[in-house]
């Protein structure tokens, strides 16, 4: 096998990067971060090779005895649900449930919308815009914008019905036709889970899939025309955070005292 292109030394590098004024335990919190987004792309990287066996006409049979393993757990792994988002479905457990909702909704939004065949980076706004309580749709509101107004500019068709109850991991790929994640929109999501890397959560909220969304893609400049620009609202999302983390901590020193 040729030289790895990734050393264990460019890794580590990296990961001194991120807080090169921190301590060792806060480059070691740093450190289980970006293994776990290593393994998001290795999971990714053998589910593209995966696909093109199959494309070339490989058996399930030859994938496994090529993988070292069996063929049903070459299945089990790579078969997504119809209409769900390709290799990499363990990075839907990260996602905290407003989130899962939000992608839920999108796929929604996408399914109904008649000018589109798959669901776009501007469904996932709109989805994540259906949740009220989440730090994206907060981080909107107190910017004063109106969540009609991005719908409009996102040119998104109205708004389906909240869903009743929390979405899993599974519900994010269920099959809905015509709604299944087009590559700009799973170009999105792999980018939301950068920006919870940058923050150092071991979670994906909606608060960083916005913040995807505004950073690059063909929604960043239609919710910057909203008044979403980038660092404004990175700005207002940092806000609620701290803001939620306040009222999180208050509630904790309100049950020591009782």
């Amino acid at each position: 096998m040729k030289e790895f292109p990734v050393s264990l030394d460019t890794l580590i590098t990296f990961v001194r990067t991120i807080h090169p004024e921190g301590g060792a335990l806060e480059a070691l919190s740093d450190a289980v971060r970006v293994s776990g987004r290593v393994e998001e792309q290795a999971d990714a990287l053998i589910g593209h090779f995966v696909d093109q066996a199959r494309r070339s006409g490989s058996s399930w049979s030859q994938i496994g005895e090529s993988m070292g393993v069996s063929k049903q757990a070459a299945q089990q792994r790579f078969v997504a649900r119809p209409g769900g988002m390709a290799p990499g479905q363990r990075m839907f457990e990260r996602f905290a449930p407003r989130a899962r909702n939000a992608l839920v909704m999108a796929r929604r939004l996408a399914a109904e919308d008649d000018s589109a065949t798959e669901t776009e980076p501007r469904h996932l706004v709109g989805g994540l815009l259906s949740e009220p309580d989440g730090i994206a749709c907060l981080a909107v509101a107190a910017l004063g914008v109106e969540v009609a107004d991005v719908y409009r500019v996102l040119s998104l068709p109205p708004l389906p019905r909240r869903l009743a109850d929390a979405a899993s991991p599974a519900d994010v790929q269920a099959d809905l036709p015509g709604a299944a994640f087009g590559t700009e929109a799973k170009e999105t999501i792999a980018n939301a889970l950068d920006v919870a890397l940058h923050y150092r959560h071991n979670y994906i909220g909606t608060e960083h899939l916005i913040l995807a969304a505004a950073a690059q893609g063909p929604a960043a400049g239609p919710l910057e025309a909203a008044g979403l620009e980038l660092e404004r609202l990175r700005a207002e999302v940092e806000r609620q955070i701290e803001t939620v983390r306040a009222s999180a901590r208050s509630g904790d020193n309100a049950q020591r005292e009782t």
